[in-house]
This record gives C-alpha cells, sequence and structure tokens, in this order.
C-alpha cells in the first residue's frame, strides 16, 4: 500500500511541481541613453591631474539577457557612448563599452515592476581625429554602470522601461590615465522570447 500511495505521489507530484516552476526566458532588450553633463579628469605621471565638463553624452545599448527564475536575468550588453568635452570646438568620441551584466526586477502593481542593474566590463575609446597625442589612437581601459528604475508591461512580450544611474569609464595608455564619468538617464523597450 506504501508503495502505491509513493507511486501516484511521484506520479501525480513531479509534473505538478515542475510546472509551478517558473519558466526560464530570454530577455532582449535597446535602450536610448541621454547623459546629463558629467565630469572628466585626466592624469599623466609626473603633472597634476587636469579636470572638466563634459557636454550632454549620446548612447544606445542593445542587451540580452537569460533569465534565472523571475526576477534575475544574467546576460551581456553593448554600450555606444558618444561623449565630448564642454570646452568650445571639442569633437564627440565614441566609447564602446562591452559588459556583463545582471538585472533584478520586482512586481510592484499590476504591470508596474522595479528594476535595478548593474553591469561592468572593458571599454574601447576610438580614436579621435581632430587631435593629435595619445587621445588620437584607440585606447583601451575599464568601465561600470548601474542604474535603479521601473519597467511597464505593454502585453506578455514587451515592456517599456526607464531607469537612472551611473556610468563611468577609464582608459589608460601612454603614461596618461583618463576618466569619463556621467548620469545616464536611459529609455527603451524590451522583449521577451
Amino acid at each position: 500500500m506504501r508503495s502505491l500511495a509513493l507511486a501516484l505521489a511521484l506520479a501525480f507530484g513531479l509534473p505538478a511541481a515542475a510546472h509551478a516552476a517558473p519558466e526560464t526566458t530570454a530577455v532582449g532588450g535597446l535602450e536610448f541613453m541621454l547623459g546629463f553633463p558629467g565630469s572628466s579628469e585626466v592624469k599623466a605621471d609626473g603633472l597634476p591631474s587636469a579636470e572638466g565638463d563634459l557636454a550632454t553624452s549620446l548612447g544606445l545599448v542593445p542587451w540580452i539577457e537569460k533569465m534565472i527564475g523571475q526576477s534575475v536575468g544574467i546576460g551581456a550588453e553593448m554600450m555606444f557612448v558618444w561623449v565630448k568635452g564642454d570646452a568650445d570646438g571639442a569633437e564627440r568620441q565614441l566609447v564602446m563599452s562591452p559588459h556583463l551584466r545582471v538585472r533584478m526586477s520586482f512586481p510592484i502593481i499590476d504591470k508596474v515592476t522595479f528594476d535595478g542593474f548593474i553591469a561592468g566590463g572593458a571599454t574601447i575609446w576610438t580614436g579621435d581625429d581632430s587631435t593629435t597625442g595619445p587621445f588620437a589612437d584607440t585606447r583601451f581601459g575599464w568601465s561600470l554602470r548601474f542604474g535603479f528604475g521601473g519597467s511597464y508591461a505593454i502585453n506578455d512580450m514587451v515592456s517599456a522601461f526607464g531607469h537612472l544611474g551611473w556610468y563611468t569609464t577609464t582608459t589608460y595608455g601612454d603614461d596618461i590615465t583618463a576618466n569619463f564619468n556621467t548620469v545616464p538617464l536611459c529609455v527603451g523597450l524590451r522583449g521577451n522570447f
């Protein structure tokens, strides 16, 4: 009798438990970034550091994640950010940042969720043809960003989101270390697939 009860429990319990487990899905997004005026710092070996202001930065960030349960996504993103100094005649420079990212999402009410994420990885500062010296060549370093915001589910597949955060990128080489910091506001769409 115990064997029959165990067999029935396994036969009905395991499929029900598997069905109750959250489905793992992939999520992809595209966000548009507006970086409020930030700051820059350049340090050359043996010289005092030079600090300056940045003009408004513009960016585009495609990303993809694999959901772990219903609240955590782990994935990758590629940031394309165009930055420039606040000085007259400064040209925009493309900074590319391939990142690994972790996002957490918590339901608030109905179709609204709270989102928080952190991303970090390498950075590539493309060469600036309008200048001479070390910034005329491509430079490498690291970058980090995080943000907090919310999303609204338009339907079962697509959500609109926005977040405010912080982005920093640092590059090294030619005995010069340079850093940009900005506070980006990002908006975009993400979809489940």
